[in-house]
């Protein structure tokens, strides 16, 4: 484990409390310019009403909440934002479950924005995230547009930081 995340790991708390920084110690400040000397940038996430985390991204130059799901494989997209958001679809022949769905998988690729850095992602999903969204309701929570799974935060480095509710993420090419 390379040096500069394992000091990042030690500053992690147990859960992301707030939408607030939460934790302003030297150690929190000095963890966050390891990341950004490493090369990574700060994505803010928000916690919602249900204890999921969010962040806001933008798909095709509109903005678009995130679902991060830790266990989830596919980074996807709500089908029925397919046009909100300017994507066409090709079949995979494919199906995925999630916790009370199973759904044919159509692949999708859109540009994603984040902090400025535009990300050419051609492996998108479209699929029916209804139910999540219906449990989000039932909970007074903020509806999603998509999730980003384990194939997109392994992709850029993925590091979460629980307790100030942060995402780092390597997305700037090296130089």
């Amino acid at each position: 484990m390379k040096q500069g995340v394992l000091l990042f790991l030690l500053a992690i708390l147990l859960g992301c409390t707030s939408n607030k920084q939460v934790d302003n110690s030297p150690i929190a400040e000095g963890t966050d310019s390891v990341m950004v000397a490493k090369g990574y940038d700060e994505v803010e996430l928000f916690k919602t009403r249900t204890g999921h985390i969010t962040a806001t991204l933008s798909v095709n130059g509109k903005p678009c909440i995130f679902l991060i799901d830790t266990g989830g494989g596919a980074t996807l997209i709500d089908k029925s934002k397919k046009y909100k958001f300017g994507l066409e679809a090709s079949k995979t022949g494919d199906y995925a479950a999630g916790i009370g769905s199973v759904s044919a998988l159509t692949k999708t690729s859109a540009t994603l924005q984040i902090n400025g850095y535009e990300i050419e992602e051609k492996n998108l999903y479209l699929m029916d995230i209804s139910y999540i969204n219906s449990e989000f309701r039932k909970n007074h929570a903020r509806q999603v547009d998509g999730v980003l799974g384990t194939d997109f935060l392994d992709k850029y480095e993925a590091v979460i930081d629980y307790s100030r509710c942060k995402l780092f993420l390597k997305i700037r090419k090296e130089e």
